[in-house]
Parts: C-alpha cells; sequence; structure tokens
C-alpha cells in the first residue's frame, strides 16, 4: 500500500470521527436545549407554586376572618371603608386562587365532603355578601374561590404533590443534562483519541515511509555520486587523452607540430632572456618514402615511420624533444648546446641510426633522410621562423643529393624569400591568367620541312620580366599550381594549331606536342579533360602529342602504362621527354605505348668532334628504330651536330640552329615565309 492510499484512508477516518463527533454535538445542544427549557419551567412552576402557597397563606387567614364576621363580628366592618378594603382582599384571593387553577396538574376537590363543605360555606358565603349589600352572584363567586376545606385541601395535599412533582421533572431535567453532556464528553474523548490513534498510525506510517524513501535518497545520492565520480573520472581520462592527442602524433606517439612549437618557443624565450642558453633545431624528411608506400603498403610505411620515431629518441638526449610534424616529416629541438658543432654531430649520429637496415612485414628496407640544421639565436621572434628556415636548410639537403644535412645560412633565407614572393607572384598569375605560350618548331631532318611545334609556358612578369621555366615550373609542380598552368597550355596550344593548319594546309598536317607533368598524370579525370579539350578546339587526335618525362613515367610505371595505353587509344601520340635522364633500362621501352624519343639536350651538347656523346645518340636512334618509333634530337645548336644526326638518321630535331621558340605573331609569320626569323 502506498503513503498516497495510506494518507488517503487516513483523512477518510477522520472525516468519519469529525461527522460523527459533529453529530453527537448537535444531538447534545438540541437535548441540552429541552432539557435546559424542561428546567426552566419547573423552576418557573416551582416559583409560582411558592407564590401561591404564600397568597393561599394570607387567604386562609382571610376567610376566618371571614367567618367571624359571618359569627357577628362585623362591627369594624359597617362602614363602606371597611367593606372596600375587605372586598380588595378577597379579590386578591380569587386572582390567586384563579392561578392555581391554571398550575399544570392542579384541580379542584370533587370528593364528597369537600361538595358538602363547598355547599355550606356557599350558602354562608351568600348570606354574608347579602347583608354587605352584595349581589348573590358575587357571593357565590368569592365563596368557591375562598373556600376553607379548599384552600387546606390546596396547602395540604396539592401544592406540596405539586411542588414534589416539579422538584422530581427539575432533577430529572438536571440528570439529563448531565447525561448528555457525559455523553458528548465521552463521543469527544472518543473521536479525539481515535484521531489520535489515526494520526499517529498515518505519522508513523508516514513516518517510516519517509526513513526508507530517506534510505533510498542516501542510497541513490550515494550511488549518483559513485557514477559522477566516475563520470567525472572518465572526463578526466578523455580531457588528458584529448589533451594528448591534442599535442602528440596518433601514429607514432610523438610530440605533433604544435607541441613542438610551443617547446621550441620556450626555448626562445630562455635564450632572448640571455641565460647564456644555446638550442637547435632539425628537419628531417624521409627520402623516397613514398617508394615504400606504394611498394609495400601503407601499413607498412606506418609501421616504418613508427620505427625511424622510436630510433629518433632512442639517439637525442634526455629533455630533447622529438616531434613528427606531418607524413615523413620530423623534427628534433636540441636543448642546452655549446655550438653548432654540436649539433652537427648529434644530426650525423640520426643519419648512421636511419641508416641501419630495418625489417618490415619480412622485407629489409633502407631509410635515409634529408636533415635541416638551424641554431637557434635570439633575432628570431617566432618559433615559426625558425622552423621555416630549417624547413629550407631541409630543401637544399635534398636538392644536393639527399641522405646529408645543411646548416641553415642567410644565402638560404634570401632564397626561402625569393621562393616565397616567387610562389606568391605565380599564383597571382594563374588568377590573372599572366601566362603566354610559345612554338618552337620541330624540323624534319630530312628536308627541312616543319613537321609541328612544342608549346612552351612562358611568364612575364611586370617587375622581373620574362621568368624562365626552369625557375618557376618546379615551384609550380611543388605547389599544385602546375594543373591549371598544364590545362590552360594544353587548351591555348590545340586552339592555335588548329588555327594555322586551316590558314596553312599540309600533309600531313601540322601537329602539336604539349608537355605532361607528374603531377597532370595523377589526375583521375586527365583523358575526360584531353577529350574535352579535343572537342571544344576541333583537333584531330592523330595531330596531338603529349610529352611525358622518363621520370613521370617510372614513378608510377603501372598507373603511366594503363594511361598511355588509354590515350594511345584515343589516336593521340606519345612522346618520353629528356630521354636517357632517367634510370630505366633501354628494354623497358618496349612496354610503354609511345611513338616518339626525344633525346636529351644533354646528350646532343656532348656531339662532335672531340664528343662522346655520338656513339649514345647513335644507339638511341638505332634502338629507337628498331621498336618503330620516331626521333626528336633537342638541342641543336652547330651544324656539326645537324650533320651528325642527319647522318645517323635521326627524324626530326629542335633547337636554336633550326629556329628558336616563337610566339604566336612570330609563328604566323614563320609558316607565311617558311623560314625562320632571325
Amino acid at each position: 500500500m502506498t503513503v498516497r492510499t495510506r494518507l488517503f484512508g487516513a483523512l477518510l477516518a477522520i472525516l468519519a470521527f469529525f461527522s460523527l463527533n459533529l453529530g453527537v454535538h448537535v444531538w447534545g445542544d438540541r437535548a441540552r436545549t429541552r432539557s435546559l427549557a424542561e428546567l426552566r419551567h419547573g423552576i418557573d412552576r416551582q416559583l409560582l407554586i411558592t407564590s401561591i402557597a404564600r397568597h393561599l397563606s394570607e387567604a386562609h387567614r382571610e376567610i376566618g376572618l371571614m367567618a367571624g364576621v359571618l359569627d357577628g363580628q362585623t362591627a369594624g366592618l359597617a362602614d363602606s371603608g371597611a367593606r372596600a378594603e375587605f372586598s380588595a382582599r378577597l379579590d386578591k384571593i380569587g386572582a390567586e386562587i384563579a392561578r392555581v387553577r391554571k398550575i399544570p396538574g392542579g384541580a379542584t376537590p370533587t370528593s364528597g365532603q369537600a361538595a358538602a363543605a363547598w355547599n355550606t360555606l356557599r350558602d354562608s358565603w351568600r348570606r354574608a355578601y347579602a347583608s354587605f349589600g352584595l349581589d348573590d352572584q358575587r357571593a357565590i363567586s368569592e365563596l368557591s374561590l375562598r373556600s376553607d376545606p379548599l384552600s387546606q385541601t390546596i396547602l395540604n395535599r396539592l401544592l406540596p404533590r405539586w411542588e414534589g412533582e416539579e422538584r422530581t421533572r427539575i432533577q430529572q431535567a438536571s440528570l439529563d443534562m448531565r447525561r448528555v453532556s457525559d455523553l458528548t464528553d465521552q463521543v469527544e474523548k472518543l473521536c479525539f483519541v481515535l484521531s489520535t490513534l489515526v494520526v499517529a498510525l498515518v505519522a508513523f506510517s508516514v513516518s517510516r515511509f519517509l526513513v526508507g524513501l530517506n534510505a533510498s535518497l542516501k542510497e541513490r545520492v550515494r550511488e549518483r555520486t559513485r557514477e559522477l565520480e566516475e563520470e567525472i573520472q572518465e572526463r578526466r581520462r578523455v580531457e588528458d587523452r584529448l589533451l594528448h592527442d591534442a599535442f602528440h602524433d596518433a601514429l607514432t606517439g610523438l610530440a605533433n607540430r604544435a607541441l613542438f612549437l610551443d617547446r621550441l618557443g620556450q626555448s626562445l624565450a630562455r635564450i632572448k632572456r640571455g641565460e647564456g642558453f644555446h638550442f637547435a633545431v632539425l628537419y628531417l624528411d624521409l627520402d623516397r618514402f613514398k617508394l615504400i608506400n606504394d611498394s609495400l603498403g601503407h601499413l607498412s610505411g606506418d609501421l616504418a615511420l613508427i620505427a625511424v620515431a622510436r630510433w629518433l629518441e632512442s639517439g637525442v638526449r634526455p629533455g630533447d624533444t622529438v616531434a613528427r610534424l606531418g607524413g615523413d616529416e620530423f623534427a628534433v629541438l636540441l636543448d642546452g648546446l655549446r655550438s653548432v658543432e654540436e649539433a652537427e654531430g648529434l644530426s650525423r649520429r640520426i643519419e648512421e641510426r636511419l641508416g641501419t637496415p630495418l625489417q618490415v612485414d619480412g622485407q629489409e628496407i633502407y631509410i635515409y633522410a634529408s636533415i635541416g640544421i638551424v641554431f637557434g639565436t635570439a633575432a628570431y621572434e617566432r618559433p615559426e621562423e625558425i622552423l621555416r628556415d630549417a624547413d629550407a636548410a631541409m630543401y637544399r639537403a635534398k636538392s644536393l643529393g639527399r641522405n646529408r644535412h645543411e646548416v641553415f645560412n642567410e644565402a638560404l633565407h634570401l632564397a626561402a624569400l625569393d621562393r616565397l614572393r616567387l610562389e606568391t607572384d605565380l599564383r597571382r598569375a594563374v588568377q590573372d591568367s599572366s601566362f603566354g605560350v610559345h612554338y618552337q618548331p620541330i624540323v624534319c631532318l630530312a628536308d627541312g620541312r616543319v613537321a609541328g611545334f612544342e608549346a612552351l609556358v612562358r611568364w612575364r612578369h611586370p617587375v622581373w620580366g620574362l621568368v624562365p621555366p626552369d625557375q618557376f615550373i618546379q615551384v609550380a609542380e611543388e605547389t599544385g599550381l602546375i594543373l591549371p598552368i598544364g590545362h590552360w597550355v594544353l587548351a591555348q596550344a590545340c586552339e592555335r594549331i588548329h588555327e594555322w593548319q586551316r590558314e596553312h594546309p599540309s600533309d600531313p598536317p601540322l601537329a602539336i606536342n604539349v608537355n605532361l607533368s607528374r603531377r597532370q598524370l595523377l589526375q583521375a579525370d586527365l583523358l575526360e579533360q584531353i577529350r574535352r579539350v579535343l572537342e571544344s578546339t576541333g583537333l584531330s587526335p592523330e595531330c596531338l602529342r603529349l610529352e611525358i618525362t622518363e621520370s613521370a613515367i617510372l614513378e608510377n610505371p603501372e598507373g603511366a602504362v594503363d594511361l598511355l595505353r588509354h590515350l594511345k587509344s584515343l589516336d593521340i601520340g606519345l612522346c618520353v621527354d629528356d630521354f636517357g635522364t632517367g634510370y630505366s633500362s633501354l628494354s623497358s621501352l618496349q612496354e610503354f605505348p609511345v611513338s616518339v624519343l626525344k633525346i636529351d639536350r644533354s646528350f646532343i651538347r656532348g656531339m662532335g668532334p672531340e664528343g662522346e656523346k655520338d656513339e649514345i645518340v647513335r644507339a638511341v636512334v638505332g634502338l629507337a628504330h628498331s621498336l618503330h618509333m620516331q626521333v626528336v634530337a633537342e638541342g641543336v645548336e652547330t651544324e656539326g651536330q645537324l650533320e651528325s644526326l642527319r647522318a645517323m638518321d635521326c627524324d626530326y630535331g629542335q633547337g636554336y640552329l633550326l629556329c628558336r621558340a616563337l610566339d604566336p605573331e612570330g609563328v604566323e609569320k614563320f609558316l607565311e615565309r617558311a623560314v625562320c626569323p632571325s
């Protein structure tokens, strides 16, 4: 039974007791009212009987006096004044007798003796009245009221009995009132006791319920407190974990860039306070690490990164900070150094440690790194500047052959600033379309006929003037800007060559060679881009030749072969650019669906009477012809080179000797005159 049910039952019981008590009180009030009225009437009647007894006593005396008058003692009453006084007394006695007759229970005696006495007295009374000159009717009336036996009967018998009856009635009324009062008092006490008992029982039940509820609440509070403590602990663990994850690399557990910069900032603050404190930063980039991911998979690459992290931690001193900045880039903060030579010594130890072969998934691999070193000075304002210069020194080491370290100097800083300005201006040039395309003729060496052109991008800087491609193409590759630039060059070149084909028809028609960078080869929609350009310009696919460097093909051989086959299926010509500068064997050419080889200018430059490259060029030309490929020699600058190439049956040539690269207006003039303008 719930507390609500108990309280409701108790309320009903209390209401019942209250109703009973109220009913008894109403009944008691009514009974007391009736008894009180009866008591009041009894008292009034008793008082009246007492008054009547007194007056009857006086009347008895008056009757005695009257009897004396009847006996002849009337001398004092002979005059009219005495008769008037006597008559007044008789009237008073008559009035009292009349009141007696009205008393409840009162009656005139009816016994024979009283009747005879009454008759005798009536006759005597009449005669007495007649002697006073009163009429007979008045005498009879007065006599009936003043009869001595009647008064005696009333005084001696009726009034005592009446008084006793009234006393009994008063006592009974008092007793009834007392009983009613006692009964109501008992009912009140009973109702009070029962109500108190019910309240006590309800209070006890409620108390027990509240005690149980309190105990339950305490237990729930304890349980909730434990839950909250567990939640707080779990939240603290999560916060600690989040804090750890926010400042540590998830894969290796090393400090991340944010934590590294924070500690680097602390070191910079110490050196600015002039505490005689020195530090250095090592910026590491793993050489050719992409090859590990591509050959063994990213899981093996992750295992290799973890191994490198452990090597770096074991190769530094306690208190130094090792961080992974992202990808295959790491950084080391060396605190408390005495000289830059000490930093170089630690760098050499790291290089030796990284030179140890590593076992990953049963494969033995070697990992090398290019390292840039910056010695911290108070000249730096922010830790990002130190990391920037260490990155510049690392790129310098990578450009000088990898697997080495370079110490940052002011020249590197200036070079980094130049590169930053170049990159900024290059991005602006892409937005403003500040590029142009020059076209260098490709000449058939057998008859001097122009077979086509190679499209070469040019950038005219508003301050520096014409920027050579070798100064911005590499930056465009690294920043990804080569993608919009390459697509724009392809569209411009196809549109121009189609116009020149209409204006200067030939058989076969003029062709256009366009270079594709390694970044462009990685685009998933490259084929679709080329299709859209050919459709929008109306150029036939047979007139388009795409030049791809040997190194770009070898970087992803399987993907490159797949792409080249799709391009070949579209009847687009394929040309291997800068052939001979890569690391592939000549026999691997038969795996690539290419139709043209372009011999790098470095081999052509070595030809001549004292040149040792003639045989290499001859071998390449022979091999290409045996594989049913055509050969284009780049960088033809002397007559001797031209004659030697013709003697070797080289198909085509490019170079200043034949014609320099021309802008579109120069090409139109060149085609009109069919000669190269000077």
